[in-house]
């Protein structure tokens, strides 16, 4: 072993005289500091003592112990002990005094605890590297809890649900609210996540319970049985013993009355086109409601013009509906909310300005067979960007441009991506991803330029200008971009989309072997074009509604539509099916509301509720291919 260095001798004795001017050291026997402190018979003697008399031991046994492996032990207990009291300075300096001492396993393991203590809140060191540091064993059962308790915070920073919910059972003792965050931690694991449940056993009934619910949970009289079946196979387990509330309150649900819908749509002035598109599709699903004819209970619809009535009215209107479909617009929707009795049941087509409370904060009076909470269900662009963001993220890019026109739309979906990509990076090392470079621009010609700025390719061809200047004959060459770029992400216009994509391809050196993907979102995409656009739009990625896509889920309907409406426009196609989607959700929302769980597969995507009370859409990703569309995955 490396015998400890001076400066160790000159750190400790600095860290015996600043604890004696500072706060109150941990309660623990303390010797004097004058006599010298006798070595303990036993190890568990130095479990009666303080940091100070440990940092004198590990002095003294440095002078007698030529391996040092004691005063080392020493050192770190005193360490770990003022760690514990919040003096986190003091055991900062003895861990830096130990930085280049080599030590045998089991202090490395407790060394490394220390350290990830250190640097478990500093942006600047990655949960990654934090992870590596905690991958020794300990034998200490307090020791071994910290350990998991910092795994289960970075595990959860790199968004590794499953992973950090292992770590969290075992990092303290097991009581209701450990158990309700590990439900909750389970619940935002991906289905893709759950493959890897085998290794973790902890998770496994967790995992169990979650499929269970998604399975069975749009079906109220299976799922209580089969919940029943859980609670018997796993009785005596924590996760029973503390039942989740949502589990109890869904079973509880009576089932959902809409004799009475009011929809609240501006169906005149600027915006008619718009409501009209979404009514037809509330009217659609009305009239293919198989279920409400079986039960003979086809609800009353009535549709207000929000054009024509003020908020006041149509609070009145609302509190003598079952249910409420709108209002669409969000000044309409921030106006009306304050009006309602929270007993009003609605599902707005759009969001307010203001953060809505979790569900958990809601009133005491709204049992669960009252359910009366309002639902946020918006067809927002933010949403499709960070959905984007995840989706670049999960095919393994770390460096892409961001291409954005100065519009407002697109400026705010470029802002969305950034906030989601800084989520998912956040606990990664800065080296493994960086921060998307941005190209804004305003003409054709600002776009050209500013993706060849972004790629370099601007900077490449003055380098082979210099180089031309050095020799006489004619210099053979192509531009080169940078190959650190894997991925450009488009938020454009349809018809910005179809120039842009040529000229980012136009922009790409083949030298390397790969092409690099270009993203968008359905609002790059209009499917009322001609078909040359497709030739354009060549290896373009984009998210779209399941209703616009060549996999459209209700070919009958399709067919209607089309019939109906030959020349609808793409947005107004899309519009049709939100107000589809809307109208078929409304019996399924006391479960989607209580069980996160659920995914209901709609013609606008894969629809979830979220703690705040909002519909969250998934959307496919597909390609153009040879002047066709391909849904990812099923080239």
């Amino acid at each position: 072993m490396v015998r400890l260095s001076t400066s160790i001798l000159f750190v400790t004795s600095t860290l015996l005289i600043l604890s004696g001017c500072g706060s109150t050291p941990v309660t623990r026997t303390l010797p004097s500091r004058v006599a010298p402190v006798e070595t303990p018979a036993s190890e568990d003697v130095s479990e009666q003592l303080s940091p100070e008399a440990l940092i004198i031991l590990a002095e003294q046994h440095w002078q007698t112990d030529s391996a040092n492996t004691q005063a080392q032990d020493y050192l770190i207990q005193a360490a770990e002990l003022w760690q514990t009291a919040g003096e986190s300075l003091k055991a900062q300096q003895i861990v830096y005094s130990l930085r280049n001492t080599s030590l045998p396993a089991n202090l490395q393991a407790r060394y490394n605890l220390l350290l990830a203590h250190q640097y478990a809140d500093d942006p600047k060191v990655s949960s990654e590297q934090i992870l590596a540091l905690l991958s020794g064993s300990l034998s200490d059962a307090h020791l071994r809890q910290q350990q998991f308790a910092i795994k289960a915070n970075q595990y959860a920073r790199l968004g590794q649900w499953l992973q950090a919910t292992d770590a969290l059972l075992q990092s303290t003792d097991i009581t209701p609210d450990i158990v309700n965050h590990a439900w909750n931690w389970v619940n935002r694991a991906s289905v893709k996540d759950e493959a890897s449940v085998a290794r973790l056993k902890a998770v496994t009934p967790f995992v169990s319970l979650k499929q269970l619910v998604r399975e069975h949970g749009f079906d109220q009289a299976n799922l209580i049985q089969q919940l029943i079946n859980f609670r018997q196979v796993y009785r005596g387990h924590p996760l029973v013993t503390y039942w989740p509330e949502s589990l109890t309150k869904v079973t509880d649900l009576e089932p959902v009355r809409r004799d009475n819908v009011a929809v609240f749509l501006p169906l005149s002035g600027r915006l008619q086109a718009t409501g009209m598109a979404i009514k037809e599709g509330i009217l659609a699903a009305y009239f293919n409601d198989q279920s409400a004819q079986r039960a003979n209970q086809i609800p009353l619809l009535q549709f207000v013009d929000t054009n024509s009535t003020t908020p006041e009215q149509l609070a009145a209107i609302a509190a003598e509906a079952d249910w409420v479909i709108g209002p669409l617009l969000k000044e309409n929707v921030d106006a009306l909310l304050p009006l309602l009795s929270p007993k009003v049941k609605m599902l707005a087509l759009n969001r307010p300005d203001a953060p809505l409370s979790p569900l958990a904060q809601a009133s005491e009076e709204l049992l669960p067979s009252s359910f009366g909470v309002q639902i946020f269900y918006a067809l927002a662009p933010e949403d499709e960007a960070r959905q984007l963001a995840n989706e670049v993220f999960e095919k393994g890019k770390s460096a892409p441009i961001l291409v954005a026109s100065e519009q407002s739309l697109h400026q705010r979906m470029q802002e969305a991506f950034i906030d989601q990509w800084a989520k998912l990076t956040a606990g990664l090392a800065s080296h493994q991803h960086s921060a998307p470079t941005l190209v804004t621009y305003t003409d054709n010609a600002g776009l050209r330029d500013g993706i060849q700025e972004a790629l370099d390719v601007a900077q490449s061809k003055e380098r082979i200008k210099e180089i031309q200047g050095f020799v006489d004959d004619e210099l053979y060459n192509l531009p080169r971009n940078r190959l650190d770029i894997d991925a450009i992400v488009v938020f454009a216009s349809p018809e910005q989309t179809e120039l842009l994509n040529p000229v980012i391809e136009a922009s790409i050196s083949p030298f390397n072997g790969e092409s690099v993907p270009v993203f968008a979102t359905s609002r790059s995409v209009d499917y009322s074009k001609s078909r040359n656009q497709w030739r354009d739009l060549q290896n373009l990625h984009f998210l779209d509604m399941p209703w616009v896509l060549p996999t459209n889920p209700n070919k009958q309907l399709e067919a209607l539509t089309k019939e109906l409406w030959p020349q609808r426009p793409t947005s107004l196609q899309r519009l049709f099916a939100f107000g589809v989607d809307a109208y078929n959700i409304i019996p399924l929302l006391g479960q989607m509301v209580w069980l996160p769980q659920l995914e209901y597969q709609g013609l606008t995507g894969t629809l979830k509720i979220n703690g705040q009370r909002e519909v969250v859409r998934k959307l496919p990703e597909a390609v153009v291919n040879q002047e066709a569309i391909q849904l990812v995955g099923t080239q």
